[in-house]
């Protein structure tokens, strides 16, 4: 099982929102998981991983969805060792 890192976004100001969960993405180490929790389906930042990092850079697992709290983990995927 991976550490995981806790990131409850509910009490930041929307408009910091976006950035503050790809920050905390972006700094998770191969063997971490971002549990994120927020008060709104987060499937933009899933959109997003996927627009900018592809289908097979990460996983997106809902944990709680809703109707009030929404909870996810992120994992990266593993680096594939280049031949």
């Amino acid at each position: 099982m991976s550490d995981m890192v806790m990131l409850d976004i509910r009490p930041v100001e929307p408009k910091y929102r976006f950035d503050r969960i790809m920050t905390a993405y972006e700094d998770l180490a191969e063997t971490e998981t971002l549990e994120l929790t927020v008060d709104h389906d987060p499937k933009c930042m899933y959109y997003a991983l996927r627009a900018t990092r592809g289908d097979d850079a990460f996983r997106f697992d809902y944990v709680e969805n809703g109707p009030e709290t929404w909870r996810v983990w992120v994992r990266k995927a593993k680096e594939k060792a280049r031949s």
